[in-house]
C-alpha cells in the first residue's frame, strides 16, 4: 500500500501576467483532481521570518502517493502548459513531501 504524499506549492506570480495564469489554473487544477488531489489549503504568505524566500503565496495538497503527483507533472497534457506556466509565475517551487 502506498503512503499518501503532500504536494508543496511556493510561487510568487507575475503580476504582468493575470491571463496567463487564470489559464493555467484552470487547466491545471482539473488535472490534479483528477491523480486524486484533496486541497489541504492555500495561503498568502504574509512575512518571512527565517531564509531569503518571499513566496507570496503557498498551496497544499494531499496525493494518494508520489508517483500520481509526479504523473501530472510528467503527463503531456500538463507539458502544454508549460509555456503558460512560466508566464504566470515569476517563482515556483514544487516539493513532495511525506
Amino acid at each position: 500500500m502506498s503512503e499518501k504524499s503532500i504536494m508543496i506549492v511556493n510561487a510568487v506570480l507575475n503580476p504582468n501576467e493575470k491571463e496567463a495564469f487564470t489559464y493555467y489554473s484552470e487547466q491545471s487544477v482539473p488535472l490534479f483532481k483528477e491523480a486524486g488531489a484533496i486541497p489541504i489549503g492555500k495561503y498568502k504568505i504574509a512575512k518571512t521570518i527565517i531564509g531569503s524566500k518571499k513566496p507570496q503565496v503557498v498551496v497544499i495538497m494531499e496525493f494518494p502517493n508520489s508517483e500520481s503527483i509526479i504523473n501530472v507533472f510528467e503527463s503531456e497534457i500538463y507539458k502544454e502548459l508549460l509555456p503558460f506556466r512560466e508566464k504566470a509565475f515569476l517563482e515556483l517551487d514544487v516539493f513532495i513531501g511525506k
